[in-house]
């Protein structure tokens, strides 16, 4: 069931929902965000690659070429990824979440309880995909949030059209 959050920072662009989707690695997060850009016309990003630009590659520069190199060894270290991106919202300015949401409707990946706080009226509904029969839970090191942080939760324990399914059931009519 979805709770209704409409409080929205001046620089959130109203005219659809924004939407922050979490959930373990692995569990299908930025599956959910392409079915809603190809249903709906969500804008989205890759939340990990923005985040690889401007909060992981430059305290990992030493170690990578490019921050495509960085991105693309993520899975590796997502303990690292957590504090890098938790460090990068601690400094002056806008946070992660924030400047994703200037051009875009929805933040795939979130996983610290303080970014979650802070940014929370931002979003208007928060979705959690759930995984957990085919990709074991995180540790708490790298992943603090749960699917008791959501409006909704998306089962993504089956094959594809299963979760394109729970999407488009979740989305018609709230739009």
């Amino acid at each position: 069931m979805m709770k209704s959050h409409f409080k929205l920072e001046p620089f959130v662009d109203a005219s659809r929902p924004k939407v922050l989707i979490i959930g373990h690695g692995g569990s299908g997060k930025d599956t959910a965000g392409e079915l809603m850009r190809d249903h709906f016309g969500f804008r989205v990003t890759s939340s990990s690659a923005f985040a690889a630009r401007c909060a992981v590659y430059p305290l990992v520069s030493d170690l990578y070429p490019d921050w495509r190199a960085c991105y693309a060894d993520r899975r590796n270290h997502r303990a690292l990824w957590f504090h890098a991106i938790r460090a990068y919202n601690l400094r002056p300015g806008l946070m992660l979440a924030e400047q994703i949401l200037l051009d875009h409707d929805i933040y795939t990946g979130m996983r610290s309880r303080a970014e979650f706080e802070l940014s929370r009226s931002c979003f208007d509904l928060v979705v959690w995909v759930d995984a957990a029969d085919r990709v074991p839970p995180e540790p708490a090191a790298s992943m603090e949030l749960t699917a008791d942080d959501a409006d909704w939760v998306l089962d993504n324990n089956g094959a594809l059209d299963r979760l394109e399914a729970e999407v488009l059931a979740n989305f018609t009519g709230q739009m």
